[in-house]
């Protein structure tokens, strides 16, 4: 079978210690490979504001780990296990697209901005004369 790319992102209770939440993520780690999982990378937990409150919780501290899977039993597992950690406040789990060594933007670069061009110069009186001149003789000759 196919070894897919997850992503495993994940809220940790912010009343825990700095070690506890370093302790937590390691569990997290052994969860994954417990079930048959290769973790590619991972971001420590760092405390972060909350944009909404979970569980009546303004703060937490947010991690996330990158992970090779070869089965889908292998996810509920994992899944399983970080429902039953009280300590997790919310986790989500995610397909990481294979094509993930191109550049993808979420938004759309913008386009380099150019410089407007410089209005014509007006030509001087002379020029003028010139160019009227050159005008009739067009002109004269259809």
């Amino acid at each position: 079978m196919k070894s897919v790319i997850y992503e495993l992102a994940f809220h940790v209770n912010p009343d825990l210690e700095e070690a506890q939440t370093r302790q937590l993520a390691q569990n997290i780690e052994s969860y994954i490979t417990s079930a048959g999982g290769v973790v590619s990378f991972k971001k420590e937990p760092e405390k972060t504001r909350l944009s909404y409150p979970i569980k009546h919780k303004n703060q937490a501290y947010f991690g996330y780990v990158h992970f090779n899977l070869d089965n889908k039993e292998g996810m509920a597992i994992i899944d399983e296990q970080m429902r039953l950690n009280n300590d997790i406040l919310r986790h989500l789990t995610v397909k990481v697209p294979a094509d993930t060594g191109k550049v993808k933007f979420r938004f759309k670069p913008q386009k380099p901005r150019v410089a407007p061009e410089k209005p014509a110069e007006k030509p001087t009186p002379e020029q003028s004369k010139e160019l009227d001149k050159e005008l009739e003789d067009i002109i004269g000759n259809l």
